[in-house]
């Protein structure tokens, strides 16, 4: 049995609103969520830590040819903060730069559980279950949970039978509500994948 993670570009809402504060104070910029994370990404990629928009003075909106307002990390986060519930967690899945902390807090704070016929077959911490697959790198430019090698899974010591017709599932659950919490912040899309590699048997005719 292994747990595969996949972590796709996120998607921000462009239906929650916000207002920013640069320099100049005014005007404030008004915007969705969606835009202020893509500034926020050009602010932590620039030298200086800011980026400058354009707002129309009339609807304190993005434009063209507005008035010139600058926009540092710290007026981005906070105007993102003020959002409460509907802001996004401060870790989130950002491909191919390192930020592994979203599936390392996935890995080590889930206990992974397979059900057959309703009994508890095992009933372990996610990090028992290696995927075996996906990238693998010892840089910093890729998280993976465990090599990717099919030899790299959990194996039962003995086999575990489904019977026909009897169901089976896997369940994943987050004892700790903080956790929990920040979990259900994350912009996805997050896939998880459990996958049971086993013998299908028939009998003989």
């Amino acid at each position: 049995m292994r747990v595969v993670i996949s972590d796709l570009p996120p998607g921000y809402s462009e239906e929650v609103e916000l207002t920013v504060v640069g320099d100049p104070a005014t005007p404030e910029l008004k915007t969705d969520l969606k835009r202020a994370m893509e500034l926020l990404e050009e602010a932590r990629g620039s030298e200086d830590g800011s980026t400058i928009v354009y707002v129309d003075t009339t609807t304190e909106e993005e434009s063209d040819t507005g008035t010139e307002v600058t926009l540092t990390i710290d007026n981005l986060e906070f105007a993102i903060e003020e959002l409460d519930r509907k802001a996004p967690a401060p870790e989130q899945i950002r491909p191919n730069n390192g930020a592994g902390t979203t599936i390392s807090k996935f890995i080590y704070s889930t206990v992974t559980t397979l059900y057959v016929g309703e009994k508890i077959m095992i009933q372990m911490p996610t990090w028992f279950f290696p995927a075996g697959a996906g990238p693998y790198s010892e840089a910093a430019s890729f998280t993976t949970h465990g090599e990717p090698s099919p030899t790299a899974t959990f194996r039962f010591a003995e086999p575990v039978f489904v019977d026909k017709q009897q169901n089976f599932r896997v369940e994943i659950e987050i004892p700790d509500t903080d956790v929990l919490k920040e979990v259900q912040q994350i912009y996805g899309p997050l896939f998880i994948w459990v996958v049971l590699d086993g013998y299908m048997v028939r009998d003989v005719q």
